[in-house]
């Protein structure tokens, strides 16, 4: 809308009008163009008389809506001139969330009659994109403008909390009086209907859970309430709410779902509630989840997610389906802890996700918490090992050997972890937990539940972005292509470069060490080759730097489906025979350092994550812990299939990783022309004062592992806090922490700590 007083017909406000994105209406709107007098400024300065551009409307959770030239959907604001036909200059003034130091229109920005639009999209190297974002939690936006003394704000408005695709914008009764639209107007009038607030959404008693005797729902809420029971979302003409309903969620769980109505204001957001009247749904022991989707957002031919849509070619996996689309939309996510104690409960967007998988009957999900949903995190400790109190992103997979053991992927992720039940410093991977998992009170699986390997992932677990990092995937579609996520290819292309030089030269090899996380590298090899995944090397690959000269590029591991298969698979054979592009491990092999830490990498996780009674107790766990629920699963997915098949699957894996080690190390010999083992023995005076640092990882004293006669293996003493290094008991190895241990024969050294 103009700013342009009295220039609209006032708009209607019809009592029940539906949105699903609707906010609390918590604050009172701001007064826009009636400044706050000079001498109770809050820190700025107002211009003087009438402004001849103000602010118009402004969307701050732009998630459906408009997008800009590069298919982005930044947040963005609306600037209009408050006078009819006269044209106005607003070159040099400025936009920010303070009233100095804004983002500079650019010098000839003129309006007339028209708004004009600019992305907040914290990046202003796009025309009409500025250098600042918006918070959906709630902003000051400022409209300032150049004067010989200084900056005078021309319009200032408080933001109130928005949600997705919900703008804030001038009333076209009182164009003074800021509203909420739901059907915002990019770059046009703000001829939509407009409303002061919302309706209070409706409280839902008792709470969502799991109760052995029958439940009876009440809502309460200001204004007429409707509720619905299959996870719709309650319309004005939905079942009305006159007295408490008794629910039949003894077969399967309930979703409640209920919105208010309330005469001139928007329609509330909706409440969603999940009850059961089946407690022996907790008797798995595991995390439920229960998802809440519009049906059409699933089921519609198309803009449903989880169909096959009109587009899907016949054959598997069916490109052009639905689920290949990147569409996301709106959920309720609901997660329960294996006590049954609700941990989370909120709005979230939800996807398809995956590869080849996803066009399995029982489809990947991945679960997005935003703040244009609610709260930005799932904040909860899901995964209470990896010490983070929330997530951004959760993925939530079938399993990759669906209808198999399904705990391929899971055995990686547990497997591949020290004493302290964390993944080694060296392997970039998930974390996994197994869950139940109500699609709109329907049961829809056992699934693994993990962390999404994205720049949050890189955020929390290594300190580096999300925002200043190169990330580049290669994955599947109808053929193996890169992607960029996130950066430049500059560094990618200088790294397949690097690859083609001769790295057994000192100086090739130094660039290409300055390059790469040798010891990342050296450990995803290593990975991948005990679970003999044959669907890598050209797929599955994720890889990141820092954005900075000094980034070293790191590998991603993850989606096992295609390992797993015989223990006796020589993975190595590919793996070190041949250069692939973001993958170049024959060119490494050529130089004799790398060679000595890929052969001491292997011997590293030999001895401790993958040794035999180890690795084997691992898978053990893991499908003592899906066990229960893994029946029910097989009943809903997998035909009924019986429980026996399982169990000799489970075997099989216990077989696989108990006799994987034994391959691994006969085929590292044959391939590398070793002569046979040499054993290294680690003690420490006192046992408490350090650890010892090997090729990738740590290991606490006393340690003895089996290591290769004539590789030379580097070990560092580090001391535990309060103590220092203070020598080898051999005086021969010298004084430094750090030593090179021929491995003529076994060996055995003994670091001295002394209280700091």
């Amino acid at each position: 809308m103009l700013l342009l007083l009295g220039s609209l017909a006032a708009c209607s406000h019809p009592a029940e009008q539906e949105h699903d994105r609707a906010p609390d209406h918590d604050s009172p709107p701001d007064t826009g163009l009636e400044h706050v007098p000079e001498d109770t400024a809050p820190g700025w300065t107002p211009c003087p008389g009438p402004a001849s551009a103000g602010l118009n409307e402004i969307v701050s959770a732009n998630l459906h809506g408009i997008a800009d030239e590069t298919g982005d959907q930044p947040d963005w604001i609306e600037i209009a001139p408050t006078s009819p036909g006269v044209e106005v200059d607003i070159g040099g003034w400025t936009l920010g969330t303070t009233a100095e130091g804004g983002w500079p229109i650019p010098d000839g920005t003129v309006l007339t009659d028209q708004t004009r639009l600019y992305y907040a999209a914290g990046d202003a190297t796009i025309a009409d994109h500025t250098d600042f974002t918006l918070d959906p939690d709630g902003d000051e936006l400022f409209l300032s403008m150049p004067t010989a003394d200084g900056p005078c704000v021309a319009d200032h408005v408080v933001l109130p909390r928005l949600y997705n695709d919900i703008s804030y914008g001038r009333s076209g009764v009182d164009p003074g009086a800021w509203e909420y639209f739901l059907a915002p107007t990019p770059g046009a009038p703000n001829t939509t209907e407009s409303r002061p607030g919302f309706a209070d959404p409706p409280a839902l008693l008792p709470a969502a859970g799991f109760y052995a005797t029958p439940v009876t729902v009440s809502a309460t809420s200001a204004g007429r309430i409707t509720y619905t029971l299959d996870g719709s979302l309650p319309t004005s003409e939905s079942t009305a709410y006159a007295t408490p309903v008794d629910l039949d969620a003894t077969a399967q769980p309930v979703v409640v779902r209920a919105r208010a109505y309330v005469a001139g204001l928007w329609p509330s957001r909706p409440s969603t509630a999940t009850y059961s009247e089946d407690p022996t749904i907790l008797d798995g022991r595991v995390m439920v989840i229960s998802l809440t989707v519009d049906p059409p957002d699933l089921w519609n031919e198309e803009t449903g997610i989880y169909v096959y849509g009109e587009n899907a070619e016949p054959q598997y996996p069916f490109f052009g389906a639905n689920f290949w689309q990147e569409w996301e939309k709106d959920a309720h996510v609901e997660i329960f802890g294996s006590d049954g104690t609700q941990v989370i409960d909120q709005d979230a967007g939800i996807q398809i996700a995956g590869g080849y998988s996803r066009a399995f009957d029982q489809r990947n999900f991945e679960i997005v918490a935003r703040s244009g949903y609610g709260p930005q995190t799932f904040a909860t400790p899901i995964f209470p090992n990896e010490d983070l109190a929330g997530y951004r992103h959760l993925y939530l997979r079938n399993g990759g050997d669906w209808c198999s053991t399904q705990i391929v992927d899971a055995s990686v992720q547990a497997v591949f972890r020290g004493d302290d039940d964390r993944h080694w410093p060296a392997i970039d991977a998930q974390a996994y937990r197994p869950v139940l998992v109500y699609l709109n009170g329907a049961f829809w699986g056992e699934y693994e539940l993990k962390e999404r390997l994205d720049e949050y992932w890189i955020a929390d677990h290594r300190g580096e972005g999300p925002d200043d990092l190169d990330r580049v995937k290669l994955g599947w579609t109808h053929e193996a292509n890169w992607t960029l996520e996130e950066g430049t290819w500059d560094a990618f292309d200088a790294l397949d470069s690097l690859a083609g030089e001769d790295l057994s030269t000192p100086d090739a090899w130094a660039r290409f060490d300055a390059s790469v996380d040798v010891q990342n590298f050296a450990s995803a090899i290593v990975v991948q080759g005990w679970i003999g995944n044959s669907d890598w090397w050209i797929n599955n690959l994720r890889m990141w730097r820092p954005h900075r000269d000094d980034g070293k590029w790191r590998w991603m591991v993850y989606d096992f489906g295609h390992g797993w298969t015989d223990y006796s698979y020589d993975h190595l054979t590919t793996s070190i025979s041949d250069n692939w592009s973001g993958l170049p491990i024959a060119a490494a092999l050529t130089n004799p350092d790398f060679r000595t830490l890929l052969v001491n990498a292997h011997a590293d996780y030999l001895n401790t994550s993958l040794a035999p009674e180890r690795a084997r107790a691992t898978v053990t766990a893991l499908a003592d812990e899906v066990r229960p629920v893994m029946q029910k699963q097989r009943d809903r997915w997998c035909s009924g299939a019986s429980m026996d098949d399982w169990e000799s699957e489970v075997s099989y894996a216990e077989t696989f990783a108990e006799r994987r080690p034994a391959a691994i190390d006969a085929q590292l010999i044959d391939h590398f022309g070793l002569s046979g083992h040499a054993t290294l023995s680690l003690t420490a005076d006192p046992p408490e004062g350090g650890t010892y640092t090997l090729a990738v990882l740590s290991v606490t004293p006393p340690f003895t592992g089996r290591y290769y006669a004539g590789v030379p293996v580097t070990v560092t003493a580090v001391p535990a806090e309060g103590y220092v290094f203070s020598g080898w008991t051999d005086s021969a190895l010298g004084t430094n922490p750090t030593v090179v241990l021929p491995m003529l024969g076994g060996t055995s050294v003994m670091a001295r700590f002394a209280p700091r």
